[in-house]
């Protein structure tokens, strides 16, 4: 009875009631935000609980239904493609979509089921990493379950796609490395590095935040120590390896060290630095969060003061200099790979799931300037600030929530017809070519996804864009036809321009088109002139 007691009050140590209440409610509350996205109707029907928002999942799904199958990351029967730009997904997707298949469950529920599962955590890394700065845990409440409302974030929970996986694994490589878990740090960065390619930054960024500041201790001049020898392969040697180990599978089917979607979405003509490009980038996408819409001057603010503090409270260990230049060094990044024009051009969820896992990181800085804050408004005894102060506290609070409703609510309605767009075009063409297109034939097609998921296995499929077909990328699609000479071409309407003959088939269209690149799909038959 007395061993029973102590192995209890070891547990309840490890674990405080106080850290459970928090994951308890945190998870509540995802769940319910994101049943809201599932059971949203505002396309009509159920298409937020049965589709998915995206045809990028479907590649996804091409290539984790090609590993559960045939043990190998193939797009077209036997022939492997460097079209993943999300290797551990695909493999986290390829066990779930084995264990969906036995028990009936939907490839879209696959998706989007691990990505949920991957989502419950984020508000836990974000509790625990407010903690660790030992700010009060009712800041950690705040910061947590804010994270678990916040529009982007809620939407990328039920979207199927691996941004719950990036945000929930750079947390916890941030929480880890504060901790000076240094073996667990470098297992968490190596599986930054394979979930997106931008992780080898993040792994960059968090691996020197715990060696820099031993290199700034040191008493004797030497190239590397020992130490720093030591924790440099824990940190490093996984990333080395599994990063390693994609790039050279890159290689050897494309001669390119990265995925082939680098090639096909980074904008070259952006150059290395793009100051107008890196303005619109920030002012669009701030447009399209929830505490900043309305008051973006007062939340910028508050944002900038967390960062400060955070320089200056860390200044001699720099262990916040990670939670820093993360969100800084991936904006820019983007800035240079992606060409953004207008506050609303191309904020779409295709382009926001690059930028929505900093997230976390934004609100964390953000909780930090509300403290640092509110403790120096508390210190001056001005009458005026006696009053101010509590009456500036409840307006933010009110204009956060009321955001997040408001966004929220946009956010569902999106999620539903970029759903509808998927199902109505995509899947129905797909699912139409795979009742109705038996048999060996080349099809040309331009959305890659759906389209090859559910057509004929033995149909080869290219890929015009160069998503999944190397040989594509930067090709015009005359040229394209000219050397595969394709029997049948998936496209959009407006790519139907003339240069070649065709017989339409089949075409599917969507009633608003809100993520697709045209909202009419069409099949045709290519027809040999003389």
């Amino acid at each position: 009875m007395l061993e029973t007691k102590t192995k209890w009050e070891r547990w309840r140590q490890a674990l405080p009631w106080e850290h459970v209440r928090f994951y308890i409610v945190a998870t509540l509350v995802s769940l319910v935000v994101s049943a809201l996205y599932l059971t949203g109707d505002a396309a009509g029907s159920d298409w937020a609980w049965k589709g998915l928002p995206l045809d990028d999942n479907w590649i996804h799904l091409v290539y984790a239904r090609s590993l559960a199958e045939n043990g190998w990351f193939y797009y077209n029967p036997g022939v492997a493609e460097a079209g993943m730009s999300s290797p551990l997904w695909v493999v986290l997707l390829a066990l779930v979509y084995k264990i969906g298949t036995f028990l009936g469950v939907s490839p879209q529920w696959c998706a989007k089921g691990l990505s949920l599962f991957f989502t419950l955590g984020v508000p836990i890394v974000v509790y625990h990493l407010v903690l660790a700065l030992r700010l009060r845990s009712r800041l950690a409440w705040i910061a947590g379950l804010l994270v678990a409302c916040e529009p982007n974030l809620a939407y990328g929970s039920v979207a199927g796609m691996e941004v719950p996986l990036f945000s929930l694994l750079t947390l916890g490589a941030l929480l880890s490395s504060w901790r000076k878990k240094e073996i667990l740090t470098g297992v968490l960065l190596g599986l930054l590095v394979i979930t997106r390619g931008e992780g080898v930054l993040n792994a960059l960024l968090i691996g020197a935040g715990m060696l820099v500041p031993l290199y700034l201790r040191r008493k004797r001049v030497s190239i590397i120590t020992k130490r720093e020898r030591r924790i440099a392969t824990r940190l490093f040697l996984p990333p080395l390896i599994l990063g390693g180990a994609w790039a050279i599978y890159n290689y050897s089917i494309s001669g390119q060290w990265l995925p082939n979607s680098y090639y096909v979405k980074h904008y070259f003509g952006l150059g290395i630095i793009n100051l107008t490009n890196l303005w619109n980038v920030l002012r669009g996408y701030f447009h399209h969060l929830a505490m900043f819409q309305g008051f973006l001057f007062l939340f910028s603010v508050i944002l900038l003061v967390g960062a400060g503090w955070a320089i200056y409270r860390n200044r001699t260990t720099l262990k916040l200099l990670p939670l820093l230049l993360i969100p800084l060094v991936q904006v820019y990044a983007f800035s240079i790979n992606i060409k953004v024009q207008a506050v609303d051009d191309p904020w779409t969820y295709f382009t926001r799931r690059y930028l929505d896992y900093l997230l976390p990181m934004i609100v964390i800085l953000m909780v930090l300037g509300a403290d640092f804050l509110w403790k120096e408004m508390r210190k001056r005894r001005e009458r005026w600030l006696v009053i101010a102060a509590p009456v500036i506290v409840v307006l933010c609070l009110a204009v956060g929530v009321v955001n997040v409703v408001r966004l929220n609510e946009y956010f569902i309605e999106q999620c539903s017809w970029n759903a509808r767009n998927i199902e109505e075009v995509d899947v129905a063409m797909g699912r139409w070519l795979g009742e109705n297109l038996q048999g060996e034939t080349i099809i040309g097609l331009t959305d890659a996804g759906a389209v090859r998921f559910f057509s004929d296995p033995v149909n080869k499929v290219i890929d015009f864009p160069g998503l999944n077909c190397w040989q594509c990328i930067g090709r015009p699609m005359s040229e394209l036809i000219d050397e595969y000479q394709p029997e049948y071409l998936v496209v959009f309407r407006q790519a139907l321009d003339g240069s070649f003959s065709y017989e339409e088939i089949m075409n599917f269209k969507t009633e608003r088109n809100t993520i697709l690149g045209g909202n009419d799909l069409v099949l045709v038959r290519l027809v040999q002139t003389e």
